[in-house]
């Protein structure tokens, strides 16, 4: 009779364990998200785990930057659009309320904006990744409003992101796409006047 295998399985792929934990976190908070929730999450044993990624805390923060670094990505490839300010502002509010209204047990926001936020009171690394991706959010939106023609790129790129902060967690309070779709209007109305 063969034996068990031992460790990870063969197919392992870490970006997609790491996306699977990355959802669990996104659900059930950094706090709330044991490494047995995690084992199940990913189909990793907890040695395999601990082999792959160190502890729980060392994969939230690598949670943080994969999330970080999509986004990152996503608004470049928004700017290859060589869209218009208020289409480019439309897109990305849109886009995030799509994201937020997803999720494994009803809509979950964002992992950083809904979970990380919450950890980063008492952690420092968790609190300077968190800075780090609004950092990073707030400058790639800027370069895309300015890239499109925008008059106030940085005012506004601040301002959209912290729309999406609220949408995010809108979403996670059960608005409903509709209410949530007025705010994203709403903003672009404020931003480029109403109707232009």
């Amino acid at each position: 009779m063969p034996s068990k295998g031992r460790g990870r399985p063969r197919s392992f792929d870490p970006d997609e364990a790491l996306g699977r934990a990355t959802e669990r976190f996104r659900t059930q908070g950094y706090a709330g998200t044991s490494l047995d929730d995690l084992s199940e999450a990913t189909g990793l044993k907890r040695p395999s785990l601990a082999a792959a990624f160190g502890d729980k805390r060392a994969m939230y923060l690598a949670a943080i930057d994969r999330l970080t670094m999509r986004i990152d990505r996503q608004l470049q490839r928004l700017g290859e659009m060589a869209l218009a300010p208020r289409e480019l502002v439309e897109r990305i509010l849109l886009g995030g309320i799509a994201l937020y209204l997803t999720g494994s047990e009803g809509p979950e926001g964002c992992l950083i904006i809904n979970t990380a936020a919450t950890q980063a009171a008492s952690d420092p690394q968790v609190r300077a990744k968190v800075g780090t991706f609004l950092a990073v959010e707030d400058g790639r939106i800027a370069e895309l409003l300015a890239a499109a023609g925008s008059a106030a790129p940085e005012a506004q790129g601040r301002l959209v992101a912290s729309v999406l902060h609220s949408l995010s967690v809108r979403a996670r309070g059960g608005a409903s796409r509709e209410e949530l779709e007025r705010v994203a209007h709403d903003c672009i109305d404020l931003i480029f006047g109403a109707g232009n």
